[in-house]
């Protein structure tokens, strides 16, 4: 198939009759207020304090569910003193002491934060300080879990998943995204009996046994967040791998520690990981912790986390694994600065399993991912209330409709500029290691490209929905074609480029060309000639990849219509809810009618979409196969001289 960009023989006309104000400018205002209210939760206190390293060293007590221990903070105060240090801890944590440099130090716990008096540090001559809080208690539960004692076959287990503000739950910290320790020691003590393993982040500096406990001493030397810092906590199954590097040939351990009685179920797709690290190298650049390890660790919670070198796993699926994964780039080594950019770690790792599933099964299968997750509600991308755990990680909006920008943006570009600012955006000196903002990554964009994001940022993360397009196209002799294309919507319109593919017949060939348009108002009208075929039909966006609602109406003034039914490709195919099917019938073509149904591979008539009617032009049907059994079936369209017939998948 042909692909001409901006050819000499479009013309582009505005529907003055038509509401054609530039709607989205009026949201605009909002939107970049809601830009510019990037909501931390710092405190001005906490502003002021840059937080260089922490040391946990903690002990388990399993009996009765608690954990004891202290942690050690180190930072630095900037130029503006604070009145306080102030770090996070829940109430219900009990603060024995802190002190510095062996000396106690006065203190107030309360609203869930720890409040060290700046009149009562000592700071060196570079505004350094060093606390130890020496604490303990039984973790509340904090959003997706925070600190958890559990069981799995009724033998003890301890997990942590401390996204978003959960870390606070369970060790006094700076719980925020935006300022990551440079390093963390995590020094765990548990009983010999069962013979617990305690995974975590980085690599394991020693082992000691003493008095029927077992210290695990973990450090992780990359800067890392708050909400990254991890313990599993199992008698696991643990097996290594190893990852040689396709970038610089460097080899890394690749460890994973499993539930015993998941070991044989789990390998073959644990076996995967150094072939997704290799991928996703070449991809994004060198894995951002190579001189660490990656792996994963089984726990009890129902998905997983990209917890930094090793996440935590719920379940074991390559969709999991890529996705937990891809966030060691963006989410790990690039953290989202507040959680109102949360789509640049969950959208980003959406996206590798559709780049995982490309990868693996071809270029259908990377369409079909996408337009299985593809979502059409209310709301923003850009988490207007950063507080709730509901919005910040909403499937929607912060994991598929956030997929789709970068799928969008893919199209946009073309593929060698998309991956060119993916990898130019994980290496910049200011992010890599750091935290962004939306703002952050469209700059990378747009240094790139050298094209201006504004708009397309402006309509995708911080507005709302979708466009619905209308189509209509007519002949107006002498091989020039019209088409008019409306945005229907009753909100603000969206500017896009777009897809127009022509088809028809050059004899008794089948033939195709696409055309990419700018399409920038509620109303326009544009004009082509120059083709060396006869057009029968048009299609906008017809490998869908744009987010949006397409439908088409027949001009009847002078139009040329094929004189048969047209029928595209049932999809998505394979699929695991509803698959659509769209086809279209010559009005020329008489008084045909229309039957569409499902069969099974007896033969059977599972269920009738359209039954004996007749509906000329441009239709699309859809099954939902909920409450069906999963497997192959037939989806047939036919007429009174026509059979389509094509095999469908059904994936639950």
């Amino acid at each position: 198939m042909k692909k001409i960009y901006f050819s000499f023989f479009i013309f582009l006309t505005p529907f003055y009759g038509e509401d054609i104000e530039p709607k989205y400018l009026c949201s605009h205002e909002k939107s970049a207020s809601r830009w510019q209210a990037q909501n931390s939760t710092l405190n001005q206190n906490q502003e002021k304090i840059d937080i260089k390293f922490y040391e946990l060293n903690l002990d388990i007590d399993f009996n009765s569910s608690r954990l004891r221990g202290s942690v050690t903070v180190n930072g630095v105060i900037g130029n503006i003193y604070p009145d306080f240090i102030e770090l996070d801890l829940y109430d219900n944590m009990t603060v024995d002491s802190i002190l510095q440099n062996n000396i106690p130090i006065l203190y107030l716990h309360e609203n869930d934060m720890l409040k060290i008096p700046i009149s009562d540090i000592t700071l060196n001559d570079e505004n350094l300080f060093s606390l130890t809080i020496f604490y303990q208690g039984t973790p509340d539960h904090c959003g997706a879990g925070g600190f958890k004692f559990d069981e799995h076959q009724n033998i003890g287990h301890v997990w942590t998943l401390s996204e978003a503000y959960c870390a606070r739950s369970w060790w006094p910290c700076k719980d925020d995204p935006s300022d990551k320790a440079d390093s963390v020691n995590i020094i765990v003590s548990v009983p010999t009996e069962p013979a617990y393993i305690v995974a975590s982040n980085g690599l394991l500096s020693s082992t000691t046994i003493n008095n029927n406990k077992k210290t695990y001493f973990w450090k992780e030397r990359y800067p890392i967040t708050t909400y990254l810092v991890s313990l599993a906590i199992y008698p696991y199954t643990k097996w290594v791998d190893q990852y040689v590097s396709p970038i610089s040939s460097d080899t890394m351990l690749i460890e994973h520690y499993v539930f015993p009685d998941r070991y044989e179920a789990s390998y073959p797709n644990y076996s995967l990981t150094k072939d997704m690290l290799s991928f996703f190298s070449e991809l994004f650049g060198e894995y951002p912790f190579i001189s660490e390890k990656y792996g994963h660790a089984d726990f009890t919670w129902g998905g997983g986390m990209e917890h930094q070198t090793l996440s935590s796993m719920g379940s074991f699926s390559q969709n999991l694994m890529v996705h937990e994964l891809g966030h060691s780039w963006w989410g790990n080594l690039i953290t989202c600065k507040t959680f109102n950019d949360i789509w640049l770690n969950e959208g980003f790792a959406r996206y590798c399993q559709a780049l995982w599933a490309e990868h693996m099964y071809g270029r259908e299968a990377y369409f079909d991912f996408m337009n299985n997750h593809a979502y059409y509600g209310a709301g923003t991308i850009y988490v207007e209330n950063p507080s709730s755990n509901s919005q910040i990680f909403s499937a929607g909006l912060s994991y598929n409709k956030a997929s789709w920008v970068l799928h969008m943006l893919r199209h946009k570009v073309g593929e060698t500029m998309f991956f060119d600012i993916l990898k130019s955006y994980a290496s910049n000196d200011s992010l890599s290691y750091n935290a962004a903002s939306t703002s952050d990554f469209q700059k990378v964009c747009e240094d790139i490209s050298g094209l201006d994001f504004e708009q397309f940022f402006q309509q995708w993360i911080y507005g709302e929905k979708y466009p619905k397009y209308e189509l209509s196209w007519w002949h107006e002799g002498n091989g020039i074609y019209n088409v008019k294309i409306d945005q229907v919507q009753s909100y603000n319109f969206f500017s896009m480029p777009i897809d127009l593919k022509f088809s028809g017949s050059a004899g008794p060939m089948l033939v195709d060309t696409t055309i990419v348009i700018e399409n920038n108002n509620s109303s326009q009208l544009y004009e082509f000639s120059g083709f060396n075929f006869l057009v029968e039909n048009v299609m906008l966006d017809p490998e869908n990849w744009i987010l949006k609602e397409a439908t088409y109406s027949v001009n009847e003034i002078d139009n040329i219509l094929p004189d048969r039914v047209e029928v595209e490709k049932a999809f998505p195919n394979p699929f695991n809810s509803k698959v659509k099917l769209s086809f279209y019938i010559n009005p020329q073509f008489g008084d045909t009618h229309v039957n569409v149904n499902i069969f099974d591979l007896r033969g059977k008539i599972v269920e009738s979409l359209i039954d004996n009617e007749f509906i000329p032009g441009y239709h699309t049907t859809f099954w939902n196969a909920n409450g069906k059994s999963s497997g192959v079936y037939f989806i047939q369209l036919a007429t009174d001289n026509y059979i389509d017939s094509q095999k469908i998948l059904f994936l639950k």
